[in-house]
């Protein structure tokens, strides 16, 4: 279910290792973390792990070319309360798929690794979609889903698409007081 953060990062990391134009492994990493603050005081980015596996690599990576790559940002939430009995958690996800390209001056082969993307992208939505129909109180929020194009990354030969979305979760028994959580 995805109810916190590791349910959906887990999710992600089995689609990257499943997805045909990924097929993420420990040897090979083809999905990494991000973690974005949305504290507009402190807004950052913790990318070290997309930097230290993926765009940070020499350009002749051992990830071949054509090959995707599979970026989860992590989740930003919100809480809604009906004013009565229901509280729900909007969750806001994003992830991104990313492809190096042969040269940051190659534009055709650019307008290519951003078609190729945005078609994984909606591939994997449609997947993340498919996982949660099971869910009975986990639903995608209808209009929330958006997509843009994203480079250059790295050394400037990485491209790819970036998708965002909003789903609900329920909120009404994490936000009930627990005494046992506390001491005396």
């Amino acid at each position: 279910m995805l109810l916190r953060h590791s349910h959906y990062i887990g999710l992600l990391r089995t689609l990257a290792t499943t997805h045909k134009k990924i097929q993420h492994t420990e040897a090979l990493p083809r999905f990494v973390r991000i973690v974005v603050s949305q504290d507009p005081t402190m807004r950052q980015v913790d990318m070290h792990e997309l930097i230290s596996k993926i765009t940070g690599r020499p350009s002749k990576s051992r990830i071949p070319v054509g090959s995707q790559v599979l970026v989860a940002e992590s989740l930003v939430t919100d809480y809604l309360d009906n004013g009565g009995d229901n509280r729900q958690r909007v969750r806001f996800g994003a992830f991104l798929v990313l492809v190096q390209v042969p040269s940051a001056t190659d534009h055709d082969a650019i307008e290519q690794a951003l078609d190729a993307t945005e078609q994984t992208a909606e591939e994997l939505m449609g997947a993340i979609e498919h996982a949660l129909q099971g869910q009975v109180k986990v639903r995608i929020t209808p209009g929330s889903l958006g997509g843009e194009s994203i480079g250059p990354l790295g050394d400037g030969t990485w491209y790819g698409t970036r998708l965002d979305f909003q789903f609900t979760t329920p909120a009404s028994a994490a936000l009930t007081y627990n005494p046992d959580a506390f001491t005396a």
